[in-house]
């Protein structure tokens, strides 16, 4: 049963593998504290118009606010992208409008106070900063938020020791004691994770909207179960490919609105089992609902954990996860559940 699931997946756990290869070497790089000049750039001061604070780091550009006159200077550099940390009202003129009539891509990353500098802001500026396809302007009104959010990339993600980036995020305009504290304060917690064999979540609060105790099932109803939903066109074709036998016990990882969950309960048939896990509540009442109406009685709602499918080791022969995958906020340690829970036969 299970070189038959491999078949069926056979690529994308292949790419998962080297993904996660790949990533495990980085992260023993970064914190191997490597920082040699030939991998490594320097912060040095530039200019861009009337901008103030300009440093650069490579193909990053810093800076406090600069004016509408120096998009141009920004065009000029081969700037391609801006990312700004400033919030609505700060500004008396529309930047977002005025950046992007110039051809350049605008991205806002809004935040003021130090207790606004979560986990989620972190990875989504790393994440945004690791990206290197093109030269950015990354900006506040000072420098100095930017400052306190690029020291944590400096050091998880570029392997700068803490003392080094600091000291180059105050010369790139970090000022506030308290923005430094919260990014110094998570830095050690993600390098503690990473020094006890942890994981650290690719994306915090991905899944922050379906964890809503309100959630509306319905309007995610309207959205996967319609034609124009390739996954939904597609859906006895997806079933046939998985080769689902009669009296296989099937998990279907991220069931949502427990479409495949249903279909797979009527390929398995009445000496098969489906094991709907997902990380929503509201999700698993609506398929023990739907089941209840259907008169279906082999799906068992299973609510899983962040980093984890919940499932007992080698209970199924087949786990199935459709457009789910960016919603793994441990890809890593939910990957291992998956495996510990497929039979081994």
């Amino acid at each position: 049963m299970l070189s038959r699931c491999y078949n069926i997946f056979a690529i994308p756990f292949l790419f998962i593998a080297i993904c996660f290869a790949s990533s495990n070497a980085v992260h023993a790089k970064q914190q191997s504290g490597d920082s040699s000049s030939d991998k490594i750039s320097a912060v040095k001061s530039s200019e861009l118009g009337n901008a103030v604070n300009v440093h650069q780091v490579g193909d990053l550009f810093t800076s406090g606010q600069f004016d509408a006159k120096d998009i141009e200077a920004l065009k000029a550099n081969k700037i391609e992208r801006v990312i700004s940390l400033r919030t609505d009202g700060e500004i008396d003129w529309k930047e977002q409008a005025a950046v992007e009539a110039a051809g350049l891509k605008f991205i806002n990353v809004p935040f003021r106070a130090p207790d606004e500098m979560t986990d989620e802001l972190f990875a989504n500026v790393r994440s945004l900063l690791r990206d290197k396809s093109t030269k950015t302007l990354f900006h506040c009104g000072s420098a100095s938020r930017v400052g306190g959010v690029w020291l944590p990339y400096r050091v998880l993600d570029e392997g700068v020791e803490l003392e080094v980036a600091v000291a180059e995020a105050k010369e790139i305009g970090l000022r506030s004691p308290g923005y430094q504290a919260k990014a110094i304060e998570y830095i050690e917690r993600i390098q503690s994770i990473i020094a006890k064999g942890g994981e650290q979540s690719v994306k915090p609060g991905v899944n922050k909207n379906f964890l809503d105790p309100d959630l509306d099932v319905d309007q995610y109803v309207q959205r996967f179960e319609v034609e124009s939903r390739e996954v939904f066109l597609a859906r006895k074709a997806v079933v046939a490919a998985c080769g689902i036998e009669p009296g296989d016990l099937i998990a279907d990882v991220g069931a949502g609105t427990g479409l495949y969950s249903r279909l797979f309960s009527e390929a398995v048939g009445a000496n098969g089992w489906v094991y709907a896990v997902d990380i929503s509540t509201r999700f698993l009442e609506h398929i023990n609902s739907e089941s209840d109406k259907l008169n279906v009685r082999n799906i068992t709602g299973v609510l899983c954990a962040e980093d984890s499918v919940s499932l007992p080791p080698n209970c199924v022969d087949v786990v199935f996860i459709c457009d789910t995958y960016h919603h793994f906020e441990f890809p890593k340690s939910t990957m291992k559940s998956i495996h510990r829970a497929l039979k081994d036969d």
